[in-house]
């Protein structure tokens, strides 16, 4: 191109861009010459993504964007099939050559639509505002005044679209949750014979207060008529529901399927209780079932010490944990889940023979079961395991939680004084070095005792979890030890 404006020739610009016409055919220096054309050369490139890039380009630098405004300085017009924009104020009309038309006519715009909106009757539309003042009363959704509809303005052009006003306020304006609970809201209310409603993640925008409150209205709504399906991934609305109202969701390679959790009924009670207690155990695709709390807090720790090695966490893998309460309840939440389309493992006690059986049955359903030595609870396994260090420190813990005298109490009961395994000195317990293995055995016995446990809940589970893993890479090869690595390959599909 020659004849450029000035304004393009400068050398911030592109002066140091032009060319000599002769020499840009040529590879080299194409400087332009006293006697020569001096041109601008501008390409056009189109990549695979159909991008165009715009550039000015010479022999002697790299390529420099020039800008659409830029271009538009440049003489350049073409007439063809669609000269009927030469005759419309716009862009790419030639009209623009002569005026700029977009102040102009951006103001104009405005004017006309602020004017079409204050004299617009849209008073027939006007009709349902009481009724959304209704189902916003119902739904927990506040109006700062009246509902009105006016037609509505889009960065300052025309549009076809009315909308909802709360005053002078576009209700489109406000917060996503009350946007969410007024749009179930009107379409649960939209049919007075009742209407299928379906809510695709509730929790969306919500509150955990107002999802609590959301579906306790659903379940009265919905009571004598209507259907209402709702899908979720909150705890919050997990925990809400009853038993009978949820069904798990299980797409395997296509096959999709809905498993109930009401359909055992002897253990109903128990999965309510969960629902409530360990919702978040629902919402995983893997689940290992644990008979209890303690088993729960040392897997807590567990997850603890990976992560300070730099290594996930369970639900990196999507496995969440909950505690089965013991007994035969415990297999058949186990069978529910496994049932339910959940991996399934579990990690319990070997106390009870009886329930050797069951344990087999369990791993004929490929649901792996952790657990200890024959005739051993958790207890009795880590305390036969563990370093005396450790050991020892575990009995500081007991006494802290229940009292130094219950602690002695509790093992002078179950020892003669003749064969004492530990020392007793300034409200301190220390485990004697020679200490037999049936006798470390036994204070774990002594640790599990009924009604008077040592460690039967989640947070004290997690804190003897937190001390034994301290020392587990230093442990030696032991039961307790191998069942947790066992255990980890399984949450980590053996992961090297």
């Amino acid at each position: 191109m020659t004849e450029l404006p000035d304004a393009l020739v400068k050398e911030n610009k592109f002066g140091l861009y032009l060319r000599d016409y002769t020499k840009s055919f040529l590879e080299g220096d194409d400087e332009p010459t006293d006697d020569g054309f001096t041109i601008l050369t501008v390409q056009l490139t189109i990549d695979e993504s159909l991008e165009p890039k715009w550039n000015v380009i010479t022999n002697r630098n790299d390529p420099r964007p020039i800008s659409q405004k830029d271009r538009c300085q440049l003489s350049f017009g073409v007439v063809g099939c669609d000269h009927e924009k030469d005759f419309q104020w716009g862009r790419g009309s030639v009209l623009q050559k002569y005026a700029d038309s977009r102040d102009a006519l951006h103001g104009a715009f405005t004017q006309a639509m602020r004017s079409a909106v204050e004299n617009t009757n849209l008073d027939s539309l006007d009709e349902m505002a009481p009724k959304m003042m209704e189902v916003g009363g119902q739904y927990g959704v506040s109006f700062k005044g009246e509902i009105h509809n006016r037609l509505l303005m889009q960065n300052g052009s025309y549009s076809t679209a009315v909308g909802v006003f709360d005053e002078k306020v576009p209700f489109a304006r406000r917060g996503l949750g009350s946007k969410r609970l007024l749009s179930i809201g009107m379409n649960v209310n939209a049919y007075n014979d009742g209407t299928l409603v379906l809510v695709d993640e509730v929790e969306t925008g919500l509150e955990p207060y107002r999802i609590s409150a959301l579906i306790n209205h659903f379940r009265t709504e919905f009571k004598e008529h209507g259907q209402l399906i709702m899908t979720t991934h909150s705890v919050s609305a997990v925990c809400e529901c009853n038993v009978t109202e949820v069904a798990v969701c299980s797409n395997n390679e296509g096959e999709f399927r809905l498993h109930y959790l009401n359909e055992k009924e002897d253990i109903t009670a128990d999965v309510q209780a969960l629902l409530r207690s360990n919702p978040d155990a629902f919402l995983c695709k893997r689940v290992i079932v644990c008979e209890g709390k303690t088993e729960v807090g040392m897997l807590r720790a567990f997850e603890k010490y990976r992560e300070r090695k730099g290594e996930p966490r369970f639900a990196h893998y999507g496995v969440g944990m909950i505690p089965g309460g013991g007994g035969d309840n415990f297999f058949q939440l186990a069978r529910l889940l496994h049932g339910c389309g959940f991996d399934v493992s579990i990690l319990m006690d070997s106390d009870i023979s009886d329930e050797e059986t069951q344990k087999q049955e369990m791993r004929n359903l490929d649901i792996p079961v952790f657990d200890w030595e024959q005739g051993y609870a958790i207890e009795e396994q880590i305390f036969q395991d563990v370093s005396l260090e450790c050991a020892n420190a575990l009995l500081a813990i007991a006494i802290e939680e229940k009292s130094f005298e219950h602690v002695v109490s509790k093992l002078n009961a179950s020892f003669t004084e003749e064969s004492f395994p530990y020392d007793v000195e300034n409200d301190e317990i220390c485990i004697k070095e020679d200490i037999s293995r049936e006798d470390r055995v036994k204070i774990g016995t002594v640790a599990k005792h009924k009604k008077s446990e040592w460690y039967k809940n989640t947070s004290k589970g997690e804190l003897i979890g937190d001390r034994i893993f301290d020392e587990f890479d230093r442990m030696q090869e032991c039961r307790l030890k191998s069942q947790f690595l066992a255990l980890q390959n399984w949450v980590t599909c053996n992961e090297s």
